[in-house]
């Protein structure tokens, strides 16, 4: 599948000693954490990663000219809140017996479970019980009247550690929604990024970001 436009080759064939270069696929750069960009289609990309950061991604289309590579990300027609988190869901129901039962659940981004997430009471006057949830995100505690007010502290890496305040004696069924921290950050508002070409070939493209008086990069094809 050639992955590049007709016309993008034969200026790649002036710059290259009057070779003609089709670029396809998976380029990546040759330091720790760099960026990929993934030639697929006609003129178009994928792009993960960004300047030793993880997690930034996006996708356009691209072109090269005066040796100069063009990454036009596209522009989404809706604008997502990615950084709203849901309150948690806490379900109570009445108790009459000596002691009660706290369910509680830890959930991530795209609402997984969150295994092995650091759960904390802290009790009234007592000191402090701590357990992990199990693979499925979930824990239990076993609590007396007693013990109210009681606030749970849950943490877990990458994710924001939350807590919920419980005021009253019951049996809960708690669901506490925590945001991940690590970056995941959608290119998707039109950006432009601009790359210098010093070198290009079918297996290594050697550049560096416009205007930038840093060394050029090489990235290298992946197999």
């Amino acid at each position: 599948m050639r992955t590049l436009l007709t016309f993008l080759s034969f200026f790649i064939l002036t710059f290259s000693f009057g070779q003609e270069i089709e670029l396809r696929g998976k380029y990546g750069a040759s330091f720790i954490g760099g960026e990929t960009i993934e030639f697929v289609g006609r003129d178009s990309f994928y792009f993960d990663g960004f300047y030793c950061t993880y997690g930034v991604h996006g996708k356009g289309r691209c072109e090269i000219h005066n040796n100069y590579l063009y990454l036009y990300f596209e522009k989404s027609k809706a604008k997502v809140n990615r950084d709203f988190i849901k309150a948690p869901d806490i379900a109570k129901v009445k108790s009459s017996d000596s002691v009660a039962i706290l369910n509680i659940t830890c959930i991530g981004a795209n609402y997984t479970p969150i295994a092995f997430a650091t759960i904390q009471l802290r009790r009234k006057g007592k000191t402090s019980i701590g357990t992990m949830s199990d693979s499925l995100g979930h824990a239990s505690f076993i609590v007396k009247k007693n013990d109210f007010p009681i606030t749970i502290e849950t943490s877990a890496v990458g994710f924001e550690p939350k807590q919920v305040n419980l005021e009253e004696y019951s049996r809960y069924n708690i669901k506490i929604f925590h945001k991940d921290v690590l970056i995941n950050k959608e290119l998707n508002n039109g950006e432009v990024f601009v790359y210098e070409i010093d070198e290009l070939s079918e297996d290594l493209i050697s550049m560096r970001p416009d205007n930038s008086r840093e060394r050029f990069r090489k990235y290298r094809k992946k197999l």
